[in-house]
């Protein structure tokens, strides 16, 4: 007769106060290689290592796999910037006056505040930079992933009223939904990587006048007139 203990998932075991620390940790420390060294180019091992863990094998015990990491660090993270567009859109709903720019803002800012979050904001950013695809096609509804992302038709479909309200045809509204959010993550994990670069004061790299900058560009970009061959069928 098996008298083996059935296993239990990360998710059904009891969290103590210690292994939530240590879950807290692995996920730091997970948010920084990740973000330097990219997704792919981490093992599980190396972030227990990091993180001062004696068992090979505790990133596996604590979240199963790399994924299971990786939903943990969109969980720590995404769930305010969701509040803070909520809050934004009610206030455009409020308004009655669901312009582009306002749009615009409530796309931009919730995530350009992460900037500021010294609990792995920037981090989260740079690793959000390289799932932007993977987050376009599930808003798109053009795919699937196994991670669990919130619903974004609220904001797809604002921003999808917006710019049609500008005449512009279907297939274009898609090709630039999609492309500002690659703009949204890759400017702002490169805007990280020049601040900590340079050291320069003959740029001005202040992160308002960047933030700025992005809506003003991601503004004219949605808006702008299709030209003849994108417009094309």
């Amino acid at each position: 007769m098996d008298t083996s203990l059935p296993f239990k998932s990360p998710t059904s075991r009891r969290i103590t106060s210690r292994s939530a620390a240590t879950r807290a940790k692995l996920v730091s420390v997970a948010e920084r290689l990740f973000a330097e060294n990219g997704v792919e180019g981490v093992t599980l091992q190396q972030i227990g290592k990091a993180a001062g863990q004696s068992n090979a094998a505790v990133c596996q015990y604590h979240f199963s796999d790399k994924e299971g990491l990786l939903q943990s660090i969109l969980d720590k993270h995404i769930p305010r910037i969701v509040r803070r567009r909520h809050a934004l859109l009610d206030e455009i709903d409020r308004s009655g006056r669901q312009s582009l720019k306002e749009v615009v803002r409530a796309f931009i800012y919730p995530v350009a505040e992460k900037l500021l979050d010294p609990d792995g904001g920037e981090d989260f950013i740079r690793i959000n930079a390289q799932l932007v695809a993977t987050h376009t096609i599930f808003a798109q509804h053009l795919g699937s992933t196994h991670l669990h992302l919130p619903n974004q038709d609220r904001l797809a479909n604002a921003l999808h009223d917006a710019m049609a309200a500008h005449d512009l045809p279907e297939p274009v509204i898609q090709q630039r939904s999609m492309l500002a959010a690659v703009l949204l993550f890759h400017g702002l994990s490169e805007h990280i990587k020049i601040k900590r670069c340079t050291r320069s004061n003959s740029m001005d790299m202040e992160t308002d006048v960047f933030i700025h900058t992005l809506e003003d560009g991601l503004l004219a970009f949605l808006s702008a007139p299709a030209s003849p061959m994108s417009a094309a069928d």
